[in-house]
């Protein structure tokens, strides 16, 4: 049927494709509402106390019998 032509296919145009274009196009902002703000109040510390060499590593023991 091809050969004699009495089977013809029409031409279906193929969609151009979109190679160097972005799917997801973004849009610019120039605002952002702020949603969440961390802080922490920074104070003078208070007078430090000086420690012992050994009695710091008694207590660094004390709390990590293992190191």
């Amino acid at each position: 049927a091809l050969n004699e032509g009495r089977l013809k296919f029409a031409d279906k145009a193929k969609p151009h494709m979109k190679v160097d274009m972005d799917p997801l196009p973004t849009a610019n902002a120039t605002y952002v509402e702020v949603y969440d703000c961390n802080m922490v109040d920074v104070v003078d510390p208070g007078p430090v106390k000086v420690v012992p060499e050994e009695e710091y590593e008694k207590k660094v023991r004390e709390v990590y019998p293992n190191a």
